[in-house]
């Protein structure tokens, strides 16, 4: 509003934008103007409202919940299905002490029980997985008779 006091008008008249009073209190106005309506830094805006948003604000993704999203990532040959634990007793202790048992039939790469006493364990080949089945099912872990079986598919309910 200062700079467009400051410079003259032409043909003597007064600019519109001089002499109105609201263009005043709207810091500037038009288009690219400065100041609270005219097209301010918005980036300001944007600062103030990713911290009040906190964490929950847009644009940010939500993380990998997941990371390495356990026997996804592996061959379905290559994975066995484990039963026979208890329920309620995942966790990860039981499952670092639960692949170290079962790498005695091969190379195993990962363990997984979930909370129903079920889970699953993936072997780097085909051959330690179908090993393991044989040595393993009907094995003692823990005071608890496991069964090791082969790897299926969920059917659709």
């Amino acid at each position: 509003a200062i700079l467009a006091q400051v410079r003259p008008a032409h043909s003597g008249e007064l600019n519109r934008r001089q002499s109105s009073p609201s263009h005043y209190s709207m810091g500037g106005g038009g288009k690219g103007g400065y100041g609270k309506w005219g097209g301010g830094n918005t980036n300001q805006l944007m600062a103030m409202l990713s911290t009040m948003m906190g964490p929950y604000g847009k644009g940010k993704g939500k993380g990998n919940k997941f990371p390495g999203s356990g026997l996804r990532n592996f061959k379905h040959d290559c994975k066995v299905w484990i039963g026979g634990l208890p329920a309620d007793s995942c966790s990860k202790e039981l499952n670092m002490a639960l692949k170290e048992y079962m790498s005695a039939a091969g190379t195993c790469q990962y363990v997984e029980v979930g909370k129903t006493g079920n889970g699953g364990a993936a072997f780097k080949t085909a051959e330690e997985a179908q090993q393991a089945i044989t040595m393993l099912n009907g094995s003692t872990f823990q005071d608890s008779v496991i069964q090791v079986d082969v790897w299926t598919k969920k059917e659709a309910s």
